[in-house]
């Protein structure tokens, strides 16, 4: 399971365009990652960011933690936050702080 005290901005910035499986108890969906984008100073080594995904309207989820699987970076959990429609997709949002 992918640390996610490690994980940076610059982790995720090259993966923008790509897929993320992310595991329900009704099955998987593929999430894009949209947007990596900074968020300020913090604590955090690093600093804050954010993370947006898009989905498909059919595969709509709620607010809570989820599994998340990239080929790259492993098995990880995020809380992710739907924040409504983009386009003809939904888009989730993680948040590093």
């Amino acid at each position: 399971m992918t640390d996610l005290a490690t994980l940076e901005l610059n982790v995720f910035e090259p993966l923008i365009g790509e897929t993320f499986r992310l595991s329900t108890d009704v099955g998987d969906i593929d999430l894009v990652l949209h947007e990596a984008q900074a968020l300020g100073q913090s604590l955090r080594s690093g600093g804050s960011f954010s993370l947006v995904f898009r989905a498909t309207q059919e595969q709509a989820i709620a607010q809570q933690l989820y599994p998340i699987h990239h080929p790259a970076l492993g098995h990880m959990q995020l809380f992710l936050v739907p924040i409504g429609p983009m386009g003809d997709d939904l888009a989730y949002e993680a948040i590093f702080t």
